[in-house]
């Protein structure tokens, strides 16, 4: 199978049909918490899709860029559709239609937003190509090609992330939540450039550097005339928090969407400052959310760069890996530091974890018995409200790390 290729999409049903999307460590009743914890890792949100959620195809390290982030959009799909579904395939040839439908679905979801995508061609004498698989492929290709005369940088970074609303507002279409999805996201897109009009204007000055992401975003958004219109003026006359109606931003998910990518679109240039801190508190603020909200979102985007290094290439230059890692072990010990009645509780309810700690008074441990600590530790931080929807950097926090940054106090004194 290669994504570049036409039909590749009913190969790819055909490999995926036997391998069911097993849902059973998230919660279906508070589904789009749940998408968050799924689709986060895998870049999406914010505008880096580099892993696909779950399963891999096994040509997947022979994918090229393309191919792989079309992988991750699909899967991302088939995810956000399986979480808000009713009937739950089981058999080989109920998860094949599944996968076949959902495919179709994708298509007619984008025509649903865009009904000119989907009309036939003036001179189209042979087989319809505007509907069905063959029109998923070509959709899914053109969402993800960009041609952009202002930086490819950050209007690739906008428009992938915009993928993202996408694959959250289809799964609200299939399960029939949404009257005006095209509307609604619109909305959000200007509800989007206008945070970063107010991040821009925050400290009273306006560089070149931020023109040019402000228009970027713009070029990517495909908003109408008078849509673009409002936004620029915006951008001219600066713009504060408090002006910005964020009504549209009505679920946990969009919350978290809108002040994760905010967060990027900062930290992603320079190191977040006092100022800039306060501006993302505000923002947190207007969502319900409280400062230890905030941290954890940091985290979150921290702890993928740092899983991912070696992809977020373009981060590279403006960060050093040590100080992110460092980063990431003092917003996790000042969470802890807020949970710690929480963290005994848990270490007291672990049958694995309480007895080595006890042994770990009278004798040293053997590295076998260290390391199923550090991950019975990695379990007890999950369990941490802030931390239950990111993924966590596991294979950098190694047990010297784990100890640091959890209170001594759950700790035997001798430990």
């Amino acid at each position: 199978m290669d994504p570049t290729e036409k039909g590749w999409l009913n190969e790819y049903i055909q490999f995926r049909k036997s391998h069911s999307i097993d849902l059973s460590r998230f919660s279906i009743t508070n589904h789009r918490n749940s998408l968050y914890k799924i689709l986060q890792p895998t870049g999406l949100i914010y505008g880096q899709p580099i892993h696909a959620p779950g399963l891999k195809h096994p040509k997947e390290p022979r994918f090229n860029t393309m191919s792989k982030r079309k992988i991750v959009l699909l899967e991302s799909f088939f995810h956000s559709a399986m979480l808000t579904s009713k009937n739950k395939p089981h058999t080989l040839s109920e998860w094949e239609e599944f996968y076949h439908t959902i495919s179709i679905s994708i298509g007619d979801f984008y025509s649903h937003l865009n009904p000119e995508l989907s009309k036939k061609p003036r001179f189209q004498f042979t087989k319809k190509l505007n509907e069905g698989l063959p029109f998923t492929e070509q959709v899914l290709h053109k969402k993800l090609f960009l041609k952009s005369r202002w930086n490819p940088f950050w209007g690739s970074l906008f428009q992938n992330s915009l993928l993202f609303l996408d694959t959250y507002y289809f799964g609200e279409w299939c399960a029939g939540t949404f009257n005006n999805i095209k509307w609604h996201k619109d909305a959000m897109k200007i509800v989007l450039l206008k945070i970063i009009v107010a991040a821009t204007h925050a400290n009273h000055i306006v560089e070149r550097k931020d023109k040019n992401i402000f228009f970027t975003f713009l070029a990517s958004s495909k908003l109408t005339k008078d849509q673009e219109k409002t936004a620029k003026d915006a951008f001219r006359d600066g713009i504060t928090l408090d002006q910005i109606d964020l009504r549209f931003v009505d679920t946990w998910l969009l919350k978290k969407y809108v002040l994760e990518l905010t967060i990027l679109m900062i930290w992603a240039d320079k190191v977040i400052t006092q100022e800039e801190r306060a501006f993302l508190l505000t923002l947190a603020g207007r969502f319900g959310f409280i400062e230890t909200d905030l941290d954890a979102s940091l985290i979150a985007i921290e702890s993928f760069v740092i899983e991912n290094w070696k992809e977020v290439y373009f981060l590279q230059s403006k960060h050093s890996f040590q100080v992110i890692n460092e980063n990431i072990h003092k917003r996790i010990a000042a969470v802890m530091n807020n949970y710690k009645d929480n963290i005994i509780d848990e270490i007291k309810e672990n049958q694995e974890l309480l007895p080595l700690l006890e042994k770990s008074r009278l004798q040293t441990l053997d590295e076998d018995e260290k390391e199923k600590i550090r991950i019975q530790l990695m379990t007890v931080l999950q369990s941490v409200p802030s931390f239950e929807t990111i993924t966590l950097p596991g294979n950098f926090l190694t047990l010297p790390i784990l100890l640091k940054v959890l209170p001594n106090e759950i700790f035997p004194s001798n430990f």
